[in-house]
């Protein structure tokens, strides 16, 4: 069987499960190792998951297999729009700038594109319509 390859984005809670050698995201790098699929995250996630001690030497360690995506003005832009439009239509009131940055980075990769998440909710909602996998970790 032929696996085409993907582009996998790791939100936050992604990143610093590899980080931890977690066995699920250990699981999804070597799936991406055998399809030639590439992992990528948002510049933008590393400041949700380091803190300048001693713990960001894991996330150092796992960024090596992992391409970082800028922030630049098209991902903002986009950002700002899904974000506008999924907290239109939502109930609880939480910010959703960061979720909505990752977002944009996964439209902003080659299809098709897997977000490996913690909040598949609030990334479902700001990719409703869009053909984008979310997967829960």
């Amino acid at each position: 069987m032929i696996v085409r390859p993907h582009s996998l984005l790791l939100d936050a809670e992604a990143l610093s499960a590899l980080a931890r050698d977690d066995r699920s995201m250990q699981a999804w790098a070597t799936f991406a190792k055998r399809s030639d699929s590439v992992i990528y995250a948002s510049c933008l996630t590393l400041a949700e998951v380091t803190d300048g001690s001693a713990r960001d030497a894991g996330v150092r360690r796992a960024v090596k297999a992992v391409r970082l995506v800028d922030v630049g003005p098209e991902i903002g832009f986009r950002a700002g729009q899904l974000r506008a439009a999924a907290s239109a239509s939502r109930r609880k009131q939480r910010d959703l700038t960061v979720d909505a940055v990752v977002a944009a980075t996964a439209l902003s990769l080659p299809t098709p594109v897997v977000v490996l998440t913690s909040d598949a909710e609030d990334l479902g909602l700001l990719l409703a319509g869009y053909d984008v996998r979310i997967e829960g970790i």
